[in-house]
């Protein structure tokens, strides 16, 4: 039992994760519940944590866990489905064949959870590349919360983003954090088309709120649930989504030939909430799960993507810290 509680407590079990194993060691669906909601309220952690782990750990090392609990916020990546392989833009995950793994994986910038640059819009190209993205920005970074709780489809408004942000401590510097829900429906785990053309979205007015609220605070990490910043379904979406059957995503013919024909103006259509963020230079990381997880309305964020020399976005993985 401690052993569960000391992975539930350091993040390395979910909640859903630590009442099944709960039900599994013989508890009532009541005593299970019971327990569950007492480690919520802090009631079991402090000397249960530290007295557990520190018995794991060797001469000379840190109670690194028994100050902090570190929360995966990354969506798996799984070669049999990704979410956003119904769009003409993705790239499929593919993992080499079991014979020859010296081939190794194709995986596209936006596969999963993923962080984008500014510079993926061409107005854009000549601000910050991947490679040149200094750590600080991105490595145990000051995050404030923000909880807009949404259904599907549902459209953030500029009220939505003003009255999130008049109930928090947002200071200068901080990156955000967005948190709607959509992540924890696991709707990503289903195949079919309803995590990303039934995610919650931004309408252009709201994320240009979002926006200037940022800039304003210095903040230019922006980091969401949210399957899609911008919700592009005025050309992209119902052009491409209507096709039956539906086509494959790049790099197939099909695709090719629909991007061929995909103009400036249908982008700049699409991808109007998108583009608020990135004319206030502010750098996007989406299609985060599991941020039911985060308790506290500050935590340190960890984003780790490729170091891609002149890249422009990358699957990335991304863990919140969250201080005892």
């Amino acid at each position: 039992m401690n052993d569960l509680l000391r992975d539930y407590l350091d993040g390395r079990l979910s909640r859903r994760g630590f009442f099944r194993q709960l039900v599994a060691t013989g508890l009532t669906a009541a005593a299970a519940r019971s327990l569950l909601s007492a480690a919520d309220r802090g009631e079991l952690d402090a000397a249960d944590r530290a007295a557990t782990s520190d018995t794991q750990r060797g001469p000379g090392q840190q109670s690194a866990t028994a100050a902090s609990r570190l929360l995966e916020l990354t969506m798996p990546l799984n070669h049999e489905y990704m979410p956003d392989e119904i769009l003409p833009t993705a790239t499929p995950f593919i993992l080499a064949p079991a014979g020859d793994p010296n081939k190794g994986i194709t995986v596209g910038t936006e596969t999963g959870t993923c962080l984008t640059l500014p510079s993926q819009f061409l107005a854009f190209r000549k601000t910050t590349r991947l490679h040149e993205v200094p750590p600080e920005k991105l490595v145990l970074r000051e995050t404030v919360v923000v909880n807009i709780p949404k259904e599907e489809g549902q459209e953030i408004s500029p009220t939505d983003v003003d009255r999130a942000l008049a109930a928090l401590d947002f200071r200068p510097g901080d990156a955000v954090l967005l948190r709607t829900g959509w992540g924890d429906r696991e709707w990503y785990r289903t195949a079919g088309t309803k995590y990303i053309a039934g995610t919650p979205h931004f309408s252009v007015e709201g994320a240009t709120r979002l926006a200037q609220s940022m800039a304003a605070r210095r903040s230019d990490l922006l980091l969401t649930d949210l399957a899609l910043v911008a919700w592009p379904n005025k050309y992209q979406m119902p052009e491409w989504l209507s096709a039956i059957p539906r086509p494959r995503a790049w790099p197939s013919p099909e695709a090719d030939i629909y991007l061929r024909t995909y103009t400036p103006e249908k982008m700049e259509a699409d991808f109007a909430a998108a583009l608020a963020f990135a004319r206030a230079g502010v750098m996007t990381v989406k299609r985060l799960v599991n941020c039911r997880s985060v308790e506290r309305p500050r935590v340190r964020i960890i984003v780790g993507p490729l170091h891609l020399v002149r890249g422009v976005g990358s699957t990335c993985r991304v863990v919140a810290v969250e201080e005892a």
